[in-house]
């Protein structure tokens, strides 16, 4: 999962960074808390950016910003 996402945001080399998101939401979840729903609804509100923002050059980077804010 983590390199089919990095393969769509054209992030190849930082697979393992995406492998170890997905882990740690896994791990929120299993702990109880929304880390499953959260990465979703985030990588939604990525999704739709990347439609309204024709001009976004990094989706990644965005998406990184915003995970390490929540």
């Amino acid at each position: 999962m983590g390199a089919a996402l990095a393969r769509d945001l054209k992030d190849t080399h930082s697979r393992l960074y995406y492998c170890k998101v997905i882990w740690q939401a896994w791990q929120a979840e299993i702990e109880g808390r929304d880390g499953l729903q959260a990465l979703a609804a985030e990588l939604q509100r990525l999704e739709v950016d990347r439609r309204e923002w024709k001009g976004l050059r990094r989706p990644a980077a965005l998406l990184a910003a915003r995970l390490r804010a929540a």
